[in-house]
């Protein structure tokens, strides 16, 4: 998958950022789904760099805007660079928890393509974590690690 400028040029031409970020999405060849659930610490889920579903609980189209820009990241860098956010074939949880833009790593690319398609935002960067599954022992609830901090969560 790579972000032509046919890509780019095209997106650019629809009427909200929300619009843009989609069309990005198919120009990539990225699918995009809703997502029902009843789970608030889930914003979007990231299946493999080719597949987001995005939480139809996300309150307003900024918010899932922002949110889907943060998943094309992740799932850019699933796609261009296997292994770097989780093995391949597997997934990934952005959960609503916006965090401030960083000067750096996954979150950067996520808001300056925001603001390219227009959005006004602060930062288009959210927490995240690749669930986790006990290795050694009988099945159980998954755990995630934190990206940030690597603690259990």
């Amino acid at each position: 998958m790579a972000v032509s400028e046919r890509a780019i040029g095209n997106a650019l031409a629809w009427p909200t950022p929300l619009a843009c970020l989609y069309s990005l999405a198919m120009e990539t060849g990225i699918g995009i789904r809703d997502c029902w659930h009843e789970d608030s610490s889930i914003a979007a889920i990231v299946d493999d760099g080719k597949v987001i579903a995005l939480s139809c609980g996300l309150a307003d189209d900024g918010l899932r805007a922002d949110v889907l820009a943060m998943a094309l990241e992740v799932a850019i860098a699933m796609t261009n660079r296997p292994g770097t956010i989780c093995a391949p074939g597997g997934f990934a949880v952005i959960t609503p928890h916006r965090v401030p833009a960083p000067a750096a790593g996954v979150g950067k690319f996520a808001t300056l393509v925001a603001r390219a398609c227009g959005r006004d935002t602060a930062s288009a960067a959210f927490e995240y974590h690749v669930p986790g599954f006990p290795a050694n022992g009988p099945p159980g609830p998954p755990t995630a690690r934190s990206r940030g901090t690597g603690r259990e969560i």
